[in-house]
């Protein structure tokens, strides 16, 4: 009789849940035959791009503006309307605004553009039942931009994902984690009075006791006894539900909650009005970016299925202004003084065995050293730019030994060197330091391991060379100097002197392209407007001023312009940057004498929303 009354009990519950999918199921057919979608709206009032931050000069009333216009004509802006009988009406805007435009123009700052759109969900869409999943998507250029999904569910709904939870914790909860708890320990306890009493008088001891060397009587030991006392059909039912926990997981929680990629998860508190999200999104821009199209599509959950897809939403399109559009392709040029003699140098680390003077190529690096000079040669007139003058060849030794041994030695080496070269056409002069003492010092004042610089300098402003490195010899430091610095004293010094081919004049003055300024025009076409401003700032021309704009360094921008020729791209940006700062009057004037000289000007005015804010204010219109 139980058992029965459970399975009517059962029955009944299923059968409410059924009939509960069947409602819910049945109201999503209805949605599509109703064809019940979703909006995407531009906000509401928002069509001007006012910013309430900004403030106009008013000149005569609060509703009237006086400018003077590119004629010298005192123009009087005022909010008013016309009636049939040519009367003029003052009229007040209405703020309630409903946006039916799939379409606006918005601006690139500094690299980003800030789009804003409104989702709209109508009532009937709307459930206790069931959730909203809806996903915007941006589309760029080529790519397609996932955005952060809006999720709105239902009170029930919700309730049943919560549900879910609560199951899975109370199956988690009937798995013993205590491994004392699948032992019968009061058996047990039993077991070690009566067999292993060693261990039972230690019960409420903290003495240490070595347990594996204690055994009862009939030689069982502690171990062992614990392994038999084991509840071992408790240990496989907790075995078995440890094995089960994903299996029971996807069973009770069939529909888990949503937390990466979510910008917003609400729980619906009335389903009688339509659901409005205004959503927000900064993205980044690219070179040529113009348009971004905005699109929304979506679905209906229920206990975590699909039950109704979304028809898509009509899609937004933002047209991207940007100051990068205005960027003008100015070549300029930099004058450069040409000499028609050249002197190019290097050194080479020829080394020679202790007192000698013949060159081993095979020696220490000798061989690549020797190679790159004669590479180097090679190269210089191998052009044909250059004529071969003469090479000056300079060796040079350390101060070890008797200066008239080191200066003969440093003679002959760089005799050596020089019948050592081929040099195609160049006159070969042999010269030579005996002692460097000059690099020595060079190399101790750079040199952050020698301590004593003050003490060895006063050595070196000895007069005799020979005293000067007896002396030397003392000092604490002598044996890192002959170590790590001597050996850099035996380079070799390269002077290479040639003329132009064909330049009679010592000196000529060329012109050639600025590639500084080439660069941070094309840094400021491809949106790189930090770079830009690094580079194009001491310029101080339409570029430049573009570049600072762009990053909204208005100040900087104004005192470019301001110094520049009077031309509509100039007035222009001047009315932007005075529509930036609040100074309605002035911005106005520049943008009126900006279309005076170029009417495409006008249409600019719309696209970026600091022009397109004066156009809706004081009712602005070129004839």
């Amino acid at each position: 009789m139980k058992q029965k009354c459970i399975l009517c009990l059962l029955t009944g519950m299923l059968a409410v849940l059924s009939s509960c999918s069947v409602l819910v199921r049945m109201e999503a057919r209805a949605l599509h035959r109703d064809s019940t979608s979703i909006s995407l709206m531009l906000p509401a009032g928002n069509s001007a791009d006012i910013d309430d931050s900004m403030s106009a000069e008013w000149d005569d009333s609060p509703d009237t503006l006086t400018v003077m216009g590119p004629e010298g004509k005192r123009l009087v802006f005022i909010k008013a309307t016309m009636d049939s009988s040519g009367t003029i009406h003052m009229t007040e805007p209405l703020r309630e605004v409903v946006i039916t435009a799939r379409f606006k123009n918005i601006p690139e700052r500094n690299g980003h553009v800030h789009l804003a759109f409104d989702i709209s969900v109508p009532a009937p869409m709307l459930s206790h039942q069931w959730q909203v999943r809806l996903v915007p998507s941006a589309v760029v250029q080529e790519d397609s931009l996932v955005l952060e999904a809006v999720h709105i569910t239902g009170a029930n709904y919700l309730a049943r994902q919560i549900r879910g939870y609560q199951l899975y914790e109370r199956f988690i909860a009937g798995i013993i984690t205590d491994p004392s708890m699948l032992v019968d320990i009061a058996q047990l306890e039993i077991f070690i009075r009566r067999n292993i009493p060693q261990i039972a008088a230690f019960k409420n001891d903290t003495a240490f006791v070595d347990i594996s060397a204690v055994r009862g009587f009939y030689g069982i030991s502690l171990a062992e006894a614990k392994e038999h006392f084991r509840r071992k059909g408790m240990i496989n039912r907790n075995n078995r539900r440890l094995n089960r926990t994903e299996s029971r997981f996807r069973q009770l929680v069939k529909d888990p909650f949503i937390t990466e990629g979510i910008r917003l998860d609400t729980v619906l508190n009335s389903c009688e009005n339509n659901f409005l999200y205004n959503y927000t999104q900064d993205l980044s821009t690219r070179p040529g970016l113009r348009k971004i199209d905005i699109s929304l599509k979506g679905g209906i959950f229920y206990q975590g299925e699909k039950i109704y897809d979304i028809p898509p939403a009509a899609p937004l399109t933002f047209y991207v202004s940007s100051f990068a559009t205005m960027t003008e392709d100015i070549v300029r040029y930099v004058t450069k003084v040409v000499e028609r003699r050249v002197e190019f140098n290097t050194s080479a680390a020829v080394n020679f065995k202790a007192g000698k003077a013949d060159i081993d190529s095979t020696y220490m690096g000798n061989k690549a050293e020797l190679e790159h000079i004669q590479s180097i040669i090679t190269e210089l007139i191998s052009t044909g730019e250059y004529v071969a003058d003469s090479l000056i060849i300079t060796a040079s030794c350390s101060p070890e030994g008797s200066y008239a041994l080191n200066s003969s030695l440093a003679s002959r080496r760089a005799k050596a060197i020089s019948g050592y070269l081929d040099g195609k056409g160049f006159k070969l002069i042999e010269r030579y330091i005996p002692e460097h003492w000059e690099r020595l010092e060079r190399l101790i004042m750079t040199d952050t391991a020698v301590k004593d610089k003050a003490g060895i300098l006063r050595i070196l402003g000895k007069k005799h060379p020979d005293r000067r490195e007896r002396q030397l010899s003392t000092h604490p430091e002598y044996s890192y100097l002959r170590n790590a610095l001597y050996p850099l004293l035996r380079e070799v010094e390269f002077d290479f002197c040639l003329h132009r081919r064909d330049m009679v004049k010592d000196t000529i003055h060329t012109t050639e392209p600025d590639t500084l300024y080439a660069a941070g025009v094309l840094a400021l076409k491809d949106s790189e407007y930090a770079k830009a401003v690094r580079i194009l700032g001491g310029y101080r021309d339409i570029n430049s001023a573009l570049a600072f704009l762009a990053m909204d360094y208005n100040a900087s921008a104004a005192n470019i312009l301001e110094d520049l020729p009077i031309s509509a791209k100039r007035d222009y940006l001047l009315a932007v940057v005075y529509s930036r700062t609040g100074n309605d009057k002035k911005a106005v004037e520049y943008y009126l004498s900006a279309v005076h000289q170029d009417r495409s000007m006008s249409f600019r005015g719309n696209l970026d929303p600091e022009i397109r804010r004066l156009i809706e204010k004081y009712k602005i219109t070129i004839n």
